[in-house]
């Protein structure tokens, strides 16, 4: 699994520890699905993701093991511009395989179903004349996000298979999900899970996010025989996953 995201019953709240000098806010968000303690950086600050019954003891050693990567990312993150807000607008850039392509919005006189085509490596967008504001813009994103959806059902199970016919291990299914922290994840049923969003990376980064889950076929958890697996099936894998993050 890559960026793993934690599922329902889970509860958040807010403290401060000092750290190298420094008072830091941090978020734990416990769940029960979780086994491990995990820092997170981000825009956001530090979150700690905690399994449900783990004391403020453990995260605090936790914190307090790992100070000089908390201080040196929640500094490397201050430096990183935020991602600018989408407009939802022609001329607007969005991420498509490793290359740019820019939106070309048309108001159809008739047609009242949002359309989206890749034309002219343009992603040329049909709307509703009538639309306006935020349904407007709520509109071109859902039709955005569709868009994407599909092409990552036509394009991921396949990039799955190959790596999985090399390990000779069967893939269930190959699920193209909406997740916000996690580009992929492999259950023990051999079920698949991709994120769309993946779509908008370079094919290497597609490629090396499938195969780590296909690893996850032979190998459930992040041991050194896993990484071996992986490294069987992509020996660069170190480098595309430094792309990657």
């Amino acid at each position: 699994m890559i960026a793993a995201r934690d599922g329902p019953m889970v509860q958040s709240m807010t403290q401060t520890i000092r750290l190298a000098g420094r008072d830091i806010a941090y978020r734990v968000v416990r769940s029960p699905r979780r086994r491990t303690i995990a820092l997170q950086i981000d825009h956001d600050g530090l979150q700690v993701r905690t399994p449900q019954r783990a004391s403020e003891r453990q995260i605090r050693g936790v914190l307090e093991d790992k100070a000089g990567w908390v201080v040196t990312k929640l500094e490397d993150w201050a430096t990183r511009p935020r991602r600018a807000q989408r407009k939802f607008e022609s001329g607007e850039c969005f991420p498509l395989f490793g290359q740019s392509v820019s939106l070309e919005i048309t108001a159809h006189p008739t047609r009242a179903r949002t359309r989206v085509e890749l034309k002219d490596g343009q992603l040329a967008i049909e709307i509703d004349r009538h639309l306006v504001g935020e349904m407007r813009s709520t509109t071109i994103r859902k039709g955005l996000e569709r868009w994407y959806r599909r092409q990552g059902e036509a394009d991921f199970p396949a990039r799955v298979e190959r790596y999985a016919d090399r390990l000779g291990r069967p893939v269930a299914q190959v699920v193209i999900r909406d997740q916000k922290r996690r580009w992929g994840s492999c259950d023990a049923r051999g079920i698949i899970r991709l994120n769309w969003r993946l779509i908008g990376a370079d094919p290497e980064l597609i490629d090396y996010v499938c195969a780590h889950e296909v690893a996850h076929l032979v190998v459930p958890n992040h041991s050194a025989r896993f990484w071996a697996v992986v490294a069987d099936l992509m020996p660069d894998w170190k480098a595309r996953r430094r792309r990657l993050n």
